[in-house]
């Protein structure tokens, strides 16, 4: 059989229309489906925004009833096919326990632990709820808030009248009814002898919940503090701290732990001593005096070859033993043991208060400077870690792994500016290595303490290292600051270290943060949960840090005078 061309294009032509229609076709069925899809997602998003304005409204309307005067609501859930309501009682948990550090040991109190309980709206992967008195929505692994719980701290004062929800129906229609079930007054309670204001502690609040991250960023946002994440229990943290002791330092050797304590242990050649001098007025050898006072919230041993060239206070027992010296009055709360010299008065007291620790601020500076620092604009440093050699350093803020100094010596030239140095790991100083600060402004060294160094310690300087104040023994220029577990030993073997400034590792009424002087002499004051001065350990005192604020005002340690907690609870059911 034969067929033109032209038969040919006449009977092709039917299959090319065909070709033309079909991919129109199933482009068309495409775009119809790509269409319903955005259709659908739209109306998800759409069905999320108005359960949120929903959800909203039901938190305004349950305050009526857990925090107001009406005994029962109604609100409207609106939702879709694709969307639900329930109710789960046992969503989340809050915890509020109190520490009361003039106890001896200190001591723990639970004040409330309750399950939240939430109200929950799903659509796919979002979820909505109302938890706590606040509203939060959740996608994925994230979550935001919409209406803040109900937690306000203002002025040192912190109220939560926490909310919490139950319900006998698990799922609920196109209404709920809410109902009062009751409240507890849980702080102040005069009965328990919980009373305002506090005197001493701090306050811990704990929330585990799918919505904890926000939760976490209410709280950094409300009390312009840290919030503590603990990301495999899907829970956050957040610490206040009752203002005790003071944030000066006023002693030569201040222990901060009720369960710490000051030993000072000299021997034949090599006595243990205090003294003092004041850097306002000159340095040592020109203005040396006996204020070398020792305070401790725990216990006093002054023995061997060791004198206190000041008074001694303790909060818990006192010893004075073999040739130990106390050349002013000695001060205990429990037991005293005097075989002995002391010069002036022994007389028992109430006691005596700690100091909080650090560790959120030591936290935040640390990993505030990992981020933005000016570790580029100098030559000394090299990605966060100090180049070799000599290396000299102006005002600013660093970011380091470690600070180890081996014979090499770090010149920091202040100019009359703050240097801001954070150390994720330790400080190691050996081998006539040296920190030189010039100028008059003041260097803060944080160390966070992931790791020791080889030594097994936080700050270390080791035989013949120096820490060099430039300007008349001026130890106000000088601040270590660590952690309640903080460990720093300074010690000497035929040459003796010095070291001109504060070391500031307060360890709260747990922590157990610890300084040790053994042949070496220290210019300033420390403050820790226990200090240990050994033989040939002596500690000069500076009375200018009288008047010196130990933590700037500028951090955030959150303060608290007044708590005002209650439970609230609201019955939620369909209806």
């Amino acid at each position: 059989m034969h067929f033109s061309w032209g038969q040919q294009r006449a009977q092709s032509a039917p299959l090319g229309l065909i070709l033309v229609l079909s991919l129109v076709i199933v482009g068309s069925s495409i775009v119809v489906s790509l269409g319903a899809t955005a259709l659908v997602d739209t109306e998800a998003g759409l069905d999320v925004s108005r359960a949120e304005t929903g959800m909203t409204q039901l938190d305004s309307q349950a305050a009526l009833v857990a925090l107001g005067n009406a005994d029962s609501q109604r609100v409207s859930l609106v939702g879709t096919d694709k969307s639900t309501y329930r109710i789960n009682n046992t969503a989340g948990r809050m915890t509020v326990n109190i520490t009361n550090h003039s106890a001896s040991p200190p001591t723990t109190v639970t004040l409330m632990e309750e399950e939240l309980g939430a109200v929950v709206y799903e659509n796919g992967n979002q979820r909505v709820a109302y938890q706590g008195g606040g509203v939060w929505r959740r996608s994925g692994s994230g979550s935001v808030m919409i209406s803040p719980p109900e937690f306000y701290y203002r002025d040192a004062t912190l109220t939560l009248p926490l909310i919490t929800v139950r319900g006998s129906d698990r799922s609920l229609g196109s209404r709920a009814s809410i109902s009062k079930n009751g409240t507890t007054q849980v702080y102040p309670d005069q009965a328990a002898g919980n009373v305002n204001p506090l005197d001493t502690g701090t306050v811990n609040i704990t929330v585990k919940s799918d919505y904890y991250r926000s939760w976490g960023r209410y709280f950094e946002e409300r009390t312009d503090g840290d919030a503590y994440y603990d990301h495999e229990n899907d829970s956050v943290t957040t610490t206040l701290v009752v203002p005790t002791g003071p944030r000066e330092v006023t002693s030569a050797v201040a222990a901060t732990s009720a369960g710490g304590q000051i030993t000072l242990s000299g021997s034949g050649t090599d006595p243990a001593r205090t003294d003092s001098y004041n850097s306002s007025v000159g340095d040592y050898s020109t203005s040396r005096g006996s204020f070398g006072t020792i305070t401790t919230a725990g216990d006093v041993y002054v023995k061997g070859n060791s004198e206190v060239a000041g008074a001694v206070r303790s909060g818990d027992r006192v010893e004075v033993k073999g040739s130990g010296v106390v050349t002013r009055d000695v001060e205990y709360s429990t037991t005293k043991h005097i075989k002995g010299t002391v010069n002036g008065d022994v007389r028992q007291i109430s006691g005596v208060e700690g100091a909080g620790a650090i560790d959120g601020l030591v936290n935040r500076q640390v990993a505030n400077a990992s981020g933005t620092n000016d570790n580029g604009a100098t030559g000394s440093i090299s990605g966060d870690q100090l180049d070799s050699g000599d290396q000299t350093l102006d005002a600013g803020t660093y970011y380091l792994e470690d600070l180890t100094l081996n014979g090499e010596t770090l010149t920091i030239n202040t100019g009359g500016d703050d240097v801001t140095i954070a150390v994720r790991d330790y400080v190691y100083i050996e081998n006539n290595g040296q920190i030189k600060v010039n100028g008059g402004g003041k260097v803060r060294l944080y160390v966070r303490g992931d790791a020791t160094s080889a030594s097994g310690h936080h700050f270390h300087i080791y035989r013949t290292g120096d820490v060099d104040v430039g300007n008349a023994n001026n130890s106000k220029q000088f601040w270590v600051y660590g952690q309640s577990d903080f460990d720093a030993v300074i010690e000497g073997d035929t040459d003796t270290p010095q070291f001109e400034g504060v070391i500031y590792a307060p360890a709260g009424g747990v922590g157990a943060s610890t300084v040790q002087i053994k042949k070496a002499e220290l210019y300033g004051g420390l403050v820790a949960g226990s200090v240990t001065v050994d033989n040939g350990g002596l500690v000069h005192y500076d009375r200018a840090l009288r008047n010196e604020r130990a933590v700037p005002k500028n951090t955030n340690i959150i303060r608290l005078t007044y708590l005002h907690v209650s439970e609230n609870r609201i019955n939620v059911t369909s209806g």
